[in-house]
C-alpha cells in the first residue's frame, strides 16, 4: 500500500504569497500598531516575526512574517488574558498614518472572529458539566491523576501547530511535537519533567496547566513547510505570570529538522535551567525524505488501528530504503508488528507478527543500542512470544536504565510483572507510568488494568473513569471498564461499555468475546452460543485467536471445550497467555490440573492465592 508524498500546489503557492508581510511597516499595519511597538512585542511576547541574512554588504537583512501566523499569535495571547490594547494604540505607522486596526485594538482579520462568544459559552458550559462530575464523589479529581511530583520543574509541550495550509502536512508538526518531548525528556530526565499535552489540554490556558499539571513552563510552537524548507517558531512561556522566557525562530532544510530540535532544546537549558547540568550530543543528519517518511509512520502508527498500522508499516520502511542506517523506523516496524499479533488488534497470527518484529527491534538495536523504543519493543517479543522471561527482563530494564523518564517502558515492563504474579509491583510501575505523563489517557487505561489483574475491581473502575475523563472515546478504557463492570456482576453496564466500542468496531473479534462472555456469566447461555458460532464463522476469513473462543466456553462452565481452545491458543504463541497466572476471566480454571500444566508448559508459575481469591 503507498502513500503519496506532499506536492506543489498552485493555489498553495497563491496563499503563501497573499499570507506574505515583508517589512516592519507591513507587519505594525496588519496589526493596527506602531513599528516601535510591534518591535517591542517580538522580544517581549514571541511576535513571530522571521529575518533572512543579507547576501551582500550592500543589502539589508530581510524581516518578513504571515498573516495567519500572527492572527494566530494574537488570538493565543488574547486567549492568555494578555491585553493587547494596553499597548500605544493610538499613534502614527512609519509612515505618519493611523491603522483602521488601532482604533478598535483588533487585527483587521481578527475582528471578523465574532464567533469567540460561542467557542467560550461552550467552553464555560463544559466546565460547569466538569465541576458537577467532580462533585459526585464517585469520580476524583482530575488534579490527583495529573499533578506530578514537585522536585523538579515540569515543563509542559503543547502539540506544534502546522501552519501550511495543508492538513496532509501534520505529520511533520505532529512528530516535531514528539520529538522534542522525547529530546527534552533524555536531556533533562533527573531536573525536569516533560508532558506532552494530549487533546484535553492542547489549548489549556497557562492558569489551567499551573493548577491541573503544576506546570512551570509551557513550550509552544508552529511548523510552515514550504517546498523543501521548512520554518519552525518556538517559544517558552512561564506559566506564573504568561511572560515569555524564550522564544527563537529557525529557517532550515527539512533534512536539519533534528539539529533544530537540538537547538531549541539546548536554548530552554541555557535560558531556563542553566544551573542544572546537561549535555546535548550533536544530533545525526539524516537523509530528509527519510525522516520525513518517519515521522509520517509514527502519526499513522499513533491511530492504533490496522488500516493505519498498514500505512505506517509502508512509510516505516521506505524510511528505511532511502536510508538504511537510520534505526528509528526499524523500531518503528516492531511496533507496528507486535502490536498487529497482540490483542486486542491481532489482524495477524503471532507466528507471522513477532518474528517480524523481533528482527526489525535487533537491526534497530545493532544501528543505535542506546534506542530505548527497540528494548521495550524486543522485551515485549521476549515476554509474550519467545516465553523468554529472564530476557524479557534484562531487555526492559535496559531501556529504563536508558531512558528513565520513558513512560512507555514503565507501562511494558509492568507487563513482565503481571505475567509474574508480582500485582503490587505491576501497579506501582504503571503509577510511574502516569506521574511521568498524567494527562495519557492509554497510560492512565494501563493502570486500571493493573488494578483489574489484582482484583481491585472499584478502584479499576474509577481508574477508567479518569482515563475517559481525559479521552471520552478511547475505546480501550471503555473495554476494559466493562471488564470490570462484569467482574462486579454489573452486567448491563458491561454490555453497554462493549457495544459502544462495536458500534466503532463491529467486526473486532475481542469485543464479540468479552460480550459473549458475559452472556455467558450471566446465564444467556443461547446468546453466548451466537457468540462462539459466530467466532468461528470469522476465524474461516482471517486470523481470530483461540484464546477469545476459550473465553466464551470458560463463561460457560465448560471446561472441556476452554482447555481445547487453550491448546490450540498455546500452539498459536498467542500473546494473551502470559496473564493467565492473574486475569480474573480464567478463575473458574484454576482448580483444574490442567491449567497448573499449561502454565507449566509456558514456563509460567500459578498466581499467588490472595491474587487468585476474588475481593473487592
Amino acid at each position: 500500500m503507498g502513500v503519496e508524498g506532499p506536492q506543489t500546489r498552485p493555489d498553495l503557492e497563491d496563499r503563501r504569497t497573499s499570507d506574505l508581510l515583508e517589512g516592519w511597516k507591513a507587519i505594525a499595519d496588519h496589526l493596527g500598531r506602531t513599528e516601535r511597538t510591534v518591535q517591542r512585542w517580538e522580544k517581549s511576547k514571541g511576535l513571530p516575526v522571521r529575518r533572512l541574512k543579507a547576501v551582500s554588504p550592500d543589502e539589508l537583512p530581510r524581516v518578513f512574517s504571515y498573516k495567519s501566523e500572527l492572527n494566530s499569535w494574537w488570538s493565543r495571547q488574547t486567549d492568555l488574558g494578555d491585553d493587547l490594547t494596553a499597548e500605544p494604540a493610538s499613534g502614527n505607522g512609519h509612515d505618519g498614518t493611523t491603522s483602521q486596526g488601532a482604533e478598535s485594538g483588533i487585527p483587521p482579520i481578527v475582528q471578523a472572529r465574532s464567533k469567540r462568544w460561542t467557542v467560550l459559552l461552550l467552553a464555560f458550559l463544559l466546565g460547569v458539566l466538569a465541576a458537577a462530575v467532580w462533585r459526585t464523589g464517585y469520580w476524583a479529581s482530575l488534579r490527583d491523576l495529573v499533578s506530578p511530583r514537585k522536585d523538579k520543574i515540569v515543563l509542559a509541550v503543547r502539540p506544534f501547530q502546522n501552519l501550511s495550509g495543508d492538513p496532509a502536512q501534520d505529520y511533520i508538526a505532529v512528530g516535531l511535537t514528539e520529538e522534542m518531548v522525547s529530546r527534552l525528556g533524555q536531556l533533562h530526565g533527573k531536573s525536569m519533567g516533560v508532558i506532552g499535552l494530549g487533546t484535553a489540554y492542547a489549548n489549556a490556558t497557562p492558569e489551567r496547566l499551573r493548577n491541573d499539571i503544576r506546570a512551570d513552563y509551557i513550550l509552544e510552537g508552529s511548523v510552515r513547510r514550504i517546498g523543501d524548507r521548512v520554518a519552525i517558531t518556538a517559544r517558552l512561556i512561564q506559566a506564573r505570570n504568561q511572560t515569555v522566557a524564550w522564544g527563537e525562530s529557525y529557517d532550515r532544510d527539512v533534512k536539519d529538522l533534528l539539529q533544530v530540535q537540538s537547538e531549541v532544546a539546548g536554548a530552554i537549558a541555557g535560558e531556563v535551567l542553566s544551573n542544572l547540568p546537561h549535555e546535548s550530543a550533536p544530533a545525526r543528519e539524516v537523509n530528509r525524505d527519510a525522516y520525513l517518511k518517519y515521522l509520517e509512520g509514527r502519526f499513522f502508527w499513533n491511530k492504533r488501528t490496522p488500516e493505519d498500522f498498514a500505512k505506517a508499516i509502508t512509510l516505516f520502511q521506505q524510511s528505511i530504503d532511502l536510508d538504511p542506517t537510520y534505526a528509528p523506523p526499524y523500531a518503528g516496524l516492531a511496533d507496528c508488528y507486535m502490536l498487529l499479533g497482540s490483542a486486542p488488534y491481532t489482524t495477524l497470527p503471532p507466528k507471522e507478527a513477532f518474528p517480524k518484529g523481533e528482527a526489525a527491534a535487533k537491526k534497530a538495536l545493532q544501528l543505535d543500542d542506546t534506542l530505548a523504543e527497540a528494548h521495550v519493543s524486543l522485551g515485549y517479543a521476549e515476554l509474550v512470544y519467545e516465553w523468554n522471561f529472564p530476557a524479557a527482563q534484562r531487555e526492559f530494564e535496559r531501556a529504563l536504565a536508558l531512558r528513565p523518564d520513558y513512560a512507555t517502558a514503565h507501562q511494558f515492563y509492568a507487563y513482565y510483572l503481571t505475567s509474574m504474579g508480582r500485582a503490587d509491583d505491576a501497579i506501582a510501575e504503571r503509577k510511574k507510568a502516569v506521574e511521568l505523563d498524567p494527562i495519557n489517557s492509554l497510560l492512565a487505561s494501563a493502570l486500571g488494568e493493573a488494578y483489574f489483574q489484582s482484583r481491585r475491581f472499584d478502584l479499576t473502575v474509577s481508574q477508567y473513569a479518569r482515563s475517559l475523563e481525559l479521552d471520552p472515546s478511547y475505546a480501550v478504557a471503555l473495554v476494559n471498564l466493562g471488564r470490570a463492570f462484569e467482574q462486579k456482576g454489573m452486567h448491563a453496564q458491561a454490555r453497554e461499555a462493549y457495544k459502544r466500542v462495536l458500534t466503532l468496531s463491529p467486526s473486532s473479534a475481542s469485543i464479540l468475546a468479552l460480550l459473549g462472555h458475559d452472556y455467558a456469566i450471566s446465564g444467556d447461555r443461547a446468546e453466548a452460543e451466537k457468540t462462539i458460532a459466530k467466532l468461528e464463522e470469522m476465524s474461516r476469513h482471517g486470523y481470530v485467536p483461540s484464546v477469545y473462543v476459550a473465553l466464551v466456553y470458560t463463561g460457560l462452565g465448560d471446561s472441556n471445550r476452554a482447555f481445547e481452545w487453550l491448546d490450540k491458543a498455546y500452539d498459536e504463541r498467542c500473546d494473551y497467555l502470559v496473564y493467565l497466572p492473574t486475569d480474573p476471566s480464567a478463575d473458574p480454571l484454576r482448580r483444574d490440573p490442567r491449567f497448573e500444566k499449561l502454565l507449566e508448559r509456558i514456563g509460567l508459575a500459578p498466581a499467588p492465592v490472595h491474587v487468585a481469591a476474588a475481593s473487592n
